[in-house]
């Protein structure tokens, strides 16, 4: 090997590890202000009731801000939301991929397929969830919001995050799930919820 391919190769070697640590150690602050303590509990037929988080959860997520709640309607129907926003991750806390904490918890993933909700000035990519418990059946929406879009997909979600890193932005991220029966009723009324309670969510997010 001749001198000059040497220095080539070193010096982009050089570059490597100075790129790889800025990305690893550096973080720029975000600066969102994010709040959900006015959030909605009744809005138009639907009525709710919002829910304590219990503590070991937040102690694993720890979020910046997280709602939980119950909504019922005249027809009764019943839907369950729940959604968070996180600041910079680190290697600790942040969303967890019902992938992998739903089973934990007693609940069958029994299929996952795409789920296209449409909303007023935008489209949202999330992942219908047919669930089973305790002989119970249900269905789940739930997606990734970032600053690179949405995906139910943990793949998309972690090469989201590393281009965030990338590209010098925070790694904000927030996740929505909402859960009804699964049943032909349930999933009218799943969808009739989300058109009304999606926008909300999203005026209250950074992205």
């Amino acid at each position: 090997m001749d001198r000059k391919a040497f220095i080539i190769i070193l010096m982009f070697m050089v570059a490597s590890l100075t790129i790889g640590g800025v990305v690893r150690y550096y973080q720029p602050e975000s600066d969102a202000e994010v709040d959900f303590s006015d959030f909605p509990l009744e809005l138009e037929e639907w009525s709710g009731a919002r829910e304590v988080v219990p503590q070991f959860v937040m102690d694993l997520l720890q979020p910046e801000q997280i709602f939980s709640g119950s909504y019922h309607n005249d027809s009764d129907g019943e839907v369950h939301l729940l959604f968070g926003f996180f600041l910079n991750q680190q290697s600790f806390g942040g969303p967890h991929s019902p992938r992998n904490c739903l089973p934990g918890g007693g609940w069958s993933i029994d299929s996952v397929k795409e789920r296209t909700i449409d909303l007023p000035g935008r489209t949202v990519r999330a992942g219908r969830f047919s669930l089973s418990f305790e002989q119970q059946f249900y269905l789940m929406d739930f997606w990734y919001v970032t600053n690179y879009g949405e995906t139910h997909s943990d793949y998309k979600f972690k090469l989201y995050s590393m281009l965030s890193s990338l590209t010098f932005q925070p790694r904000e991220v927030a996740f929505i799930r909402v859960i009804a029966p699964d049943t032909e009723k349930g999933r009218d009324e799943l969808e009739r919820f989300e058109k009304l309670f999606i926008p909300e969510i999203y005026s209250r997010l950074p992205f």
